[in-house]
């Protein structure tokens, strides 16, 4: 028999009777080691308030302004996009694209539209409202690609 065929027999032969004697003996070594306590990790998520209709008597909801178009993270075809949704009527919005920006007069029921510029690529839009010294923004991002879908 060749040198290397017995080393190589020797060697298989040593492996394996230690992963044997780590299977037979292994879980009794375990028991011995001290215990060891991972961190706790907790992952919270952002409570947002429901929206409560005012009744008599009640406080006044928070100032806000909330984005109905276009949906976070949606993909557009079109350079121009319109933005709109709700806030307290009689604010001023400004609509702030990359591009430009935009300054509206909310309606009477407290809808809000307004056209921007979008640039191709991840584009992040602030809607911004103010009224007297009140003064609410939501962020929505939008991807534009001039390639039709």
């Amino acid at each position: 028999m060749n040198k290397d065929a017995v080393l190589a027999t020797l060697i298989g032969f040593a492996i394996g009777l230690f992963i044997t004697g780590l299977l037979l003996v292994g879980p009794n070594i375990t028991k011995a080691l001290p215990k060891i306590k991972m961190p706790a990790i907790t992952f919270s998520q952002s409570k947002q308030k429901p929206t409560v209709a005012p009744t008599a008597g009640a406080t006044p909801p928070q100032f806000a302004v909330t984005i109905e178009s276009p949906l976070a993270e949606a993909i557009e075809n079109s350079a121009d996009l319109l933005v709109s949704g709700v806030t307290e009527p009689g604010s001023t919005i400004v609509i702030a694209g990359s591009v430009d920006d935009t300054a509206i007069v909310v309606q009477d029921d407290g809808t809000y539209a307004g056209k921007i510029t979008l640039t191709e690529g991840k584009n992040d839009i602030i809607v911004t409202s103010y009224r007297q010294t009140n003064q609410a923004s939501q962020t929505v991002t939008v991807y534009y690609t001039p390639e039709s879908l």
